[in-house]
């Protein structure tokens, strides 16, 4: 025989159909009409058998046999046969209301479809659990635990498309479920999507979803685009301008309005945006791959350039020290490098005049505004030499032999009495003390065993003019005191 639903041929023993799932019903379909019909049928049909029965009922019972019992006349065969009729007519009657409440049961019950659906699915088939549940879909299009039993039963099968498109039923009508129905059936979708690798998909689910709770509960799967610190437009100060995602990832970015692509800059730390016109574009790439939109910013900076430092010494040669001072606009901050590079904001920070060393030397100064503008640098070149026999080398010896006169030291090579070290002496710098005259300074270090040197407190001078070595040290006003060793 063939399948009434979808005309596949019925296998014999099977009591589902193999294609689309259809249950063979022993039981015909249930029709009102029939059932109408069937009891007008038996009405008819016990007036007929009460008539063959008793033909002269009408006649006022001329052809009955009676029997006269007790003054009263009654044919018992016929009428017995009359109880008799009617009772199989209510026999009748009664398996007809029973086949008809086995019918209704079986089609307008959902526990009764969900209930086979589930012994179907543990028995391995889901086809036809599924066929169950299409007809408690009927019966309750709101249930969320069907359209679940649904997906499930199709993932198992491998139908990934018709899981998702079971669950986006919750997903499309989501004000008519509660809550933890709809963060399962997202989550489900999410799952099956990441097992495809279909991570572009979750991005846009996620991007139209209205709840903020889902939205943030997978968040690490959308890609939204980066989010700028300042807004386009005018600006009198410099901008440090930072960049942020909703989640993990890389933010690339270009200044020149170029489209930003996975070879551009990649956003670490805040862009300073100082004097100019910038067309910002940036786009967030997620860990999973997907990229945002891209954002776009214009910015027009104007900020006054600080002027660059004033410096006391002009460059040149030298024949006695000076001290080199430098000085800027008040809200500046004033660096400076000595090895030739440009100072930056990472160089020595300015903050007293600087002796003048011996030799060559080219020292680079900058300003730095509050808002963090650069000025220009300015140079200064610088030879210095001193009219005097005393040379580095003497100026240490004789503090080296002071202090092994003083019983300090121990030899020429700075070892000490008690201490495994030994103190080395470095010339530093070169400064006028006032009446005293001109004078080497030199800075105190002790060297441990190892070889690592760390200074001491000790400063000594020697004079440049006559080799006398002292200790150099400061009074409370902070001015210099010569103290004999």
């Amino acid at each position: 025989m063939k399948c009434p639903k979808c005309g596949y041929e019925w296998k014999e023993g099977h009591l589902y159909c193999d294609n689309c799932g259809e249950e063979f019903r022993i039981v015909p379909d249930f029709e009102p009409e029939i059932e109408n019909e069937m009891n007008e049928t038996l009405s008819t049909l016990l007036v007929e058998l009460a008539q063959e029965e008793m033909p002269g009922l009408e006649e006022n019972g001329e052809n009955d046999v009676k029997r006269k019992r007790g003054g009263r006349f009654r044919d018992t065969g016929k009428k017995g046969r009359i109880l008799m009729t009617a009772a199989i007519l209510f026999c009748i009657f009664a398996a007809s209301a029973g086949i008809a409440g086995i019918y209704w049961y079986r089609n307008y019950s959902l526990s009764y479809q969900v209930g086979k659906a589930r012994e179907c699915a543990e028995e391995g088939q889901y086809v036809q659990a599924v066929s169950y549940l299409e007809k408690a879909r009927e019966l309750d299009e709101e249930n969320g635990e069907i359209l679940f039993l649904m997906a499930d039963y199709y993932y198992i099968q491998g139908k990934d498309e018709a899981a998702i498109y079971t669950l986006m039923e919750i997903v499309d009508a989501q004000e008519e479920y509660p809550e933890a129905e709809l963060e399962s059936a997202y989550d489900k979708i999410i799952s099956i999507y990441s097992r495809m690798g279909d991570y572009q998909a979750i991005n846009r689910l996620l991007l139209d979803c209205t709840n903020e709770d889902i939205v943030t509960l997978f968040q690490q799967f959308i890609a939204k685009p980066p989010e700028f610190s300042y807004v386009g437009g005018s600006y009198e100060e410099v901008l440090p301008l930072k960049l942020s995602a909703n989640t993990s990832g890389k933010i690339y970015y270009t200044l020149d309005g170029t489209e930003p692509d996975e070879n551009s800059e990649i956003y670490t730390a805040p862009i300073f945006l100082e004097t100019g016109e910038y067309t910002v574009k940036a786009y967030f790439v997620n860990d999973y791959g997907i990229g945002s939109d891209i954002v776009t910013n214009t910015y027009t900076i104007d900020v006054i350039m600080p002027a660059a430092p004033e410096v006391s010494v002009y460059s040149g040669e030298y024949y006695e020290p000076y001290m080199i001072e430098a000085q800027a606009a008040e809200d500046c901050r004033i660096y400076y490098t000595t090895d030739s590079t440009d100072p930056t904001e990472d160089s020595t920070l300015y903050t007293s005049a600087i002796p003048m060393p011996l030799g060559k030397s080219v020292y680079k100064f900058i300003a730095i505004s509050e808002e963090g503008v650069d000025s220009d640098i300015t140079v200064r070149t610088y030879k210095l030499t001193l009219n005097t026999d005393i040379s580095v080398d003497m100026a240490i010896s004789n503090v080296i032999n002071a202090l092994i006169r003083a019983d300090v030291l121990l030899n020429e090579e700075g070892n000490m009495r008690g201490m495994s070290g030994r103190n080395v002496y470095k010339l530093n710098s070169v400064i006028r003390i006032g009446e005293y005259g001109d004078y080497y300074v030199i800075y105190e270090y002790y060297e441990d065993a190892t070889g690592i040197q760390t200074r001491t407190e000790r400063i000594y001078g020697v004079n440049v003019q006559d080799g006398t070595a002292c200790r150099i040290t400061y009074d409370e006003e902070g001015k210099i005191v010569l103290v004999d060793i």
